[in-house]
């Protein structure tokens, strides 16, 4: 099996795109690839975007690009190259070694309470990655746990000392923004989604939807187990846009308040269905001034845990 070559400004890099395993994801507008440097074999990630795939919408290929390029924080998983191959474009972005958060979560290993403060310490950092970005008038608006990745270069991880690298800003938008482009091309994974992005209310997705699905992650980390699970889609909708995060065995009442906090929902006392508009969008404004304000208050109220 040949290797396919591009050559960037200042290096070379290979790839098989023939070949599955080197195939790390695949969404609506990119596809991800697991490459090398052709000279030091140094792993790289390579991203495959094509114009196709935006419908020719360079506008909002071009607001991608430039986010992910002038996102420059440790935090932050690195583009170093941008190469242009018969229209399509590839952008080359550095190897973050060690697992996801997904992975620590269902690891046994860490099943005990006393990696709490583990746990507790990567949500921090991941929030303190989410404040500089939220500075630039962003958001991140698709964080999971599998978009989270414990850098190692070792089996053993630092419990201590762990370092965080956020990763995939495929969905990146500017806060609180109506753009019709942007809504076009807004995706995100229903399982952490904000109940702004899941009623479609585009203008009001901001900080708070970042705070949001940290507070669904959160909820993750300690219970071991997803804060809502997905049944009948239908059913679930309104689990994850009404009704609050319950109580766990897991999770005392210190913790409980912090995650209710990130997640306050809006409260219809009927189905959704039957509100107007304008009276829904006022109930999840009314739910957004009763999250927290900022990732800087979620952090203090996790730090004194510590």
């Amino acid at each position: 099996m040949q290797p396919t070559l591009l050559e960037g400004q200042n290096l070379k890099y290979f790839y098989f795109p023939e070949n599955q395993g080197t195939i790390l994801s695949q969404g609506k507008f990119s596809v991800v690839y697991l490459g090398a440097e052709l000279i030091s074999k140094e792993k790289v990630i390579i991203k495959k975007l094509s114009p196709a795939l935006f419908n020719n919408e360079f506008a909002k290929m071009k607001f991608f690009i430039e986010a992910g390029f002038n996102l420059q924080h440790e935090g932050i998983a690195k583009n170093i190259d941008l190469i242009v191959v018969n229209e399509n474009l590839f952008i080359i972005q550095e190897f973050i070694p060690g697992p996801t958060l997904k992975e620590l979560i269902y690891n046994k290993k860490y099943l005990n309470y006393k990696y709490n403060q583990f746990f507790i310490k990567i949500i921090i950092q991941c929030l303190e990655i989410l404040s500089f970005i939220h500075s630039k008038q962003l958001c991140h608006c698709d964080i999971k746990p599998s978009n989270i990745i414990i850098y190692s270069q070792y089996e053993e991880l630092d419990i201590e000392n762990p370092k965080i690298k956020l990763i995939d800003f495929g969905n990146v938008k500017k806060s609180f923004s109506n753009d019709e482009l942007e809504q076009k091309y807004q995706t995100y994974n229903i399982q952490y989604a904000s109940p702004e992005q899941i009623f479609g209310f585009p203008e009001l997705i901001g900080e708070h939807t970042d705070i949001f699905s940290m507070g669904l992650i959160f909820f993750e980390t300690i219970a071991k187990e997803p804060a809502l699970k997905i049944g009948n889609p239908l059913t679930y909708r309104r689990l994850q846009t009404v009704i609050p995060i319950n109580q766990h065995y897991r999770i005392n009442d210190e913790l409980h308040y912090i995650i209710s906090k990130a997640t306050v929902k809006p409260n219809l006392e009927k189905s959704e269905k039957y509100y107007y508009e304008t009276d829904l969008k006022m109930l999840i404004i009314k739910a957004l001034s009763q999250r927290y304000q900022n990732a800087e208050d979620f952090i203090k109220d996790l730090s004194k845990l510590l």
